[in-house]
């Protein structure tokens, strides 16, 4: 038997309109085209869901990918701070003996020499005694 499908009531085989509402019945598709069309569906959501879950792994192998090169970039960046803190620690180190070689006494200066023989010489000579250059 057939059922209306605006309100529902049983018709008999080959009633072109209900008898109750007066609904036609040929103007509104039958339950067998409404299952076709469920069954459709069913197969279209059941690939979206095969799609969705494809997505989800691929979604999750790019985060971990990310995640990978992250936690990298992290290591990296902690090995340079520690190597800074090594230099920064060794600078500060070579300025304190800088300060020291300031502060030191003075260095007598060189004695004078030749620069032709190499002769030492005294703060008043204008001429090396030994070879005659002139050295003022």
């Amino acid at each position: 038997m057939i059922k209306c499908v605006k309100c529902g009531s049983e018709l008999r085989e080959g009633s072109l309109f209900c008898t109750y509402c007066g609904e036609k019945t040929e103007s509104r598709p039958d339950s067998s085209q409404f299952i076709g069309q469920v069954e459709k569906a069913d197969a279209q959501a059941d690939g979206l869901d095969g799609l969705f879950a494809q997505i989800r792994a691929y979604v999750k192998s790019e985060t971990d990918k990310q995640q990978k090169v992250l936690s990298e970039k992290e290591e990296r960046i902690r090995t340079l701070e520690l190597e800074l803190k090594e230099k920064e620690a060794l600078i500060a180190q070579l300025n304190g003996k800088l300060k020291d070689l300031e502060n030191a006494a003075p260095v007598a200066p060189d004695k004078r020499e030749c620069p032709k023989c190499g002769n030492a010489l005294s703060d008043d000579m204008v001429f090396c005694n030994q070879c005659g250059t002139k050295v003022r």
